[in-house]
């Protein structure tokens, strides 16, 4: 592909136009989430906006279930999906493009609780708040542990301020971009998890390594950093 462009660059012949990339994604309000016409907006919606421009490649982004997202990633080879879990049983089935997220996971409780947790195992009998889709939740009750959900982080803090339940297990990205006072107390970090862009293993491997290139290049010029800044935010 990279002699057939200079060829054509060489005999002043327009490039062929980069075919476009599905991008799927699942709503994670705060960090990305729908609007009422259709656009998406949030930390991530920003990250991935900023990096195809970079790579200078058009994408249509879907919203979707994670499930049916990662599932249209498999039949589709121009496609990704945003944001998925790095999991051991899902790094074969994708390529994948990041860090674009990279989470400490902790359980919270209400800051004028004064529960204290030295283990996991000290949290059995407690009911623990966890969002629809994330892996943490099916972490948490592999483990024996009492998990309630729902499909927004929003809803999570304010069943936590409800005493609906005494504990929520997110991460203190989402806790700072909620920016709620007093924001929930840090009862135990259990587990730091990376989130990153997949896409079907036969993406054309030069436009995998361009979007690399370029997601790293902003991480480089500090870009990223001062985008998790503006929302209230710290790289962990």
């Amino acid at each position: 592909m990279r002699g057939i462009s200079l060829l054509l660059l060489l005999l002043g012949l327009p490039l062929p136009l980069q075919a476009e990339v599905q991008l799927f994604a699942w709503a994670r309000p705060p960090l990305i989430q729908p609007t009422a016409d259709g656009q998406a907006v949030g930390l991530v919606a920003e990250l991935a906006h900023e990096l195809f421009r970079r790579a200078k490649t058009p994408y249509q982004l879907r919203f979707m279930p994670l499930q049916r997202a990662l599932h249209q990633v498999q039949l589709q080879p121009n496609s990704c999906a945003l944001l998925v879990e790095r999991q051991q049983e899902r790094e074969p089935r994708y390529v994948w493009i990041g860090p674009v997220l990279i989470s400490r996971l902790g359980l919270y409780a209400l800051a004028a609780d004064d529960l204290q947790l030295l283990s996991l195992e000290q949290a059995r009998g407690l009911s623990i708040l966890s969002h629809q889709g994330s892996g943490v939740g099916e972490y948490l009750q592999a483990i024996g542990l009492d998990v309630q959900y729902s499909n927004k982080e929003s809803l999570n803090l304010h069943m936590l301020q409800r005493q609906r339940a005494r504990l929520w297990a997110t991460s203190s990205a989402v806790v700072s971009a909620l920016q709620v006072e007093p924001a929930p107390r840090e009862v135990l970090p259990f587990l730091t998890l990376m989130e990153d862009i997949a896409c079907h293993p036969q993406l054309d491997p030069a436009l995998l390594q361009r979007l690399q290139v370029e997601l790293q290049q902003m991480y480089v010029e500090g870009w990223v950093q001062a985008l998790y800044r503006s929302y209230g935010m710290q790289l962990e």
